[in-house]
């Protein structure tokens, strides 16, 4: 199964379900976060969300388990890390994706963001984080659309000083 990595902390909505699933041809959802695997409000709303795609809400070792369940399977999924450290861990974990892009990471309350895009917060520890995803050979692009410019999030880091 083609799977295609998508950095958003909104989860699933409307862009995820409608534009980003048709792009790749994604016949499944995958939501990744520890606090949200718990977290039974969204465990029910989550799927609700993805408009009658099958979805499945996991923490990081739970998603590396199911998803290598499925690697010879045919099809693609949409697997949406809440944060960086999230998207890392499934990274850490052996999971390889057909591509990583950020959708969308909001300022967190009690952290001292630099706007890299005004979707896109990144703290030092953010693009510390998105540096080691890079370091597994993967172009990190920052497009809330598939039709957005293709840009290069690391090499934007560095011009905003966040890595050398």
């Amino acid at each position: 199964m083609k799977l295609h990595l998508h950095i958003d902390n909104r989860l699933i909505h409307g862009q995820v379900t409608v534009t980003w699933c048709s792009f790749y041809g994604a016949n499944m959802i995958i939501v990744v976060n520890d606090k949200v695997a718990v977290d039974p409000i969204q465990k029910i709303m989550l799927p609700q969300a993805a408009r009658g795609l099958p979805t499945k809400v996991l923490g990081v070792k739970e998603a590396i388990d199911y998803l290598k369940t499925l690697e010879n399977q045919s099809g693609a999924a949409l697997v949406i890390a809440k944060t960086p450290e999230d998207a890392l861990g499934l990274l850490d974990g052996g999971l390889k994706f057909e591509s990583v892009n950020v959708g969308n990471q909001a300022p967190v309350p009690g952290t001292k963001p630099v706007m890299v895009f005004p979707w896109i917060a990144v703290t030092s520890e953010d693009a510390q984080t998105y540096q080691k995803i890079a370091a597994y050979g993967y172009r990190i692009t920052p497009k809330r659309t598939p039709a957005d410019r293709d840009i290069d999030l690391v090499e934007e880091l560095k011009k905003k000083k966040l890595l050398v």
